[in-house]
């Protein structure tokens, strides 16, 4: 869905010429992020920016701090690390992030393509997927962070996801439509909802008790955030969740598959080195995306949005995504066990 903040697209392409000294032609609107609103800026001589604006009273339970993940991403692609990747383009005072009219403005270069999408990943990219994982992985010593985020295990989803619950058994009928849905979803399946939190609670012990190595993670990676551009190379996309954390953060997203032990772990391991992996940590990370998933599609519903035709969307993500993982976690968690102890 393609949507347009209040602020007027010759505002921002004066803003964009005065801040960084760009000739805009151009502001499309593309579709809009998870919270936050993206256009295609086209400049003179067809040289493209991607800008997104995130609303500075947005919340989200997942990890988010640009003072650390624009930094990265800048220093990534300046060092060569990793070549294609979306970095922050500074200001003409060197700022990455501006912070003007409500909203949080972020330039960085724009890559014509095509997402991989949030089907399973295909074969013949596993291998390109593992190994820019692997060199991300490895990056940490190469990079000097002035704002190091590290991994805290911490559930900050965990008051909004309880909340939602009294929230919703105290609905009116003045209530839109798409709170009710959701009320009809999420209630007959609390006693299931807690008693993941439970067990997320247990995993978040032995994680944190096995004091494993961190690196750099980028804590985000499903097919949504992988493109393809034109010229067939692959750039990892969206770093805002980017933090130092142990390997298991990135790998999660893989391991639940067979073809992470087959393809991709070999190919990870090439950039890597062995990978040590913890069933428990993974067993965190797998509950812990699920449980905070559905808390942010609660929340969108719940204090966000404003209209039917968001929360039609974001109760078919609940469908589609949250609800169908929650009776799998836990044979998906005792199946890594067993391929971690045949290791």
């Amino acid at each position: 869905m393609t949507t347009e903040s209040p602020l007027e697209k010759t505002f921002l392409a004066e803003t964009l010429q005065r801040e960084y000294g760009l000739s805009v032609e151009l502001v499309e609107p593309l579709p809009t992020g998870w919270m936050a609103y993206c256009y295609r800026v086209t400049c003179t001589g067809c040289e493209r920016y991607f800008l997104k604006l995130q609303g500075v009273d947005w919340t989200a339970s997942f990890t988010h701090d640009p003072d650390f993940y624009l930094p990265v991403t800048h220093a990534l692609h300046a060092q060569g690390i990793l070549p294609h990747i979306v970095y922050p383009i500074p200001a003409s005072d060197g700022r990455l992030m501006l912070n003007l009219d409500g909203f949080h403005w972020v330039l960085s270069n724009y890559i014509s393509g095509q997402t991989i999408g949030f089907g399973k990943i295909t074969r013949d990219l596993l291998p390109r997927v593992a190994g820019l994982v692997g060199i991300l992985h490895r990056s940490l010593p190469l990079l000097s962070l002035p704002n190091p985020l590290r991994e805290q295990y911490a559930l900050a989803f965990e008051p909004t996801l309880l909340r939602s619950f009294d929230i919703l058994q105290d609905l009116t009928p003045a209530d839109r439509q798409g709170k009710h849905a959701l009320r009809d979803l999420l209630l007959p399946r609390k006693d299931k909802v807690l008693s993941l939190l439970r067990r997320l609670k247990e995993f978040q012990v032995q994680a944190m008790a096995a004091n494993k190595a961190q690196v750099l993670c980028h804590a985000d990676l499903h097919g949504g955030n992988l493109l393809l551009d034109d010229q067939d190379n692959l750039y990892i996309l969206d770093w805002e969740g980017a933090h130092i954390a142990p390997q298991e953060r990135d790998l999660f997203f893989f391991a639940g598959e067979e073809d992470f032990w087959e393809i991709f772990l070999p190919a990870y391991e090439r950039e890597f080195g062995p990978a040590r992996l913890d069933s428990a940590v993974l067993g965190f990370y797998f509950y812990h995306r699920t449980l905070e998933d559905l808390t942010d599609w609660v929340a969108r519903i719940l204090y966000h949005n404003t209209d039917d035709a968001q929360d039609a969307k974001d109760l078919g993500g609940i469908i589609e995504y949250s609800l169908p993982d929650l009776p799998r976690l836990e044979d998906r968690v005792a199946q890594i066990t067993a391929r971690i102890a045949k290791r």
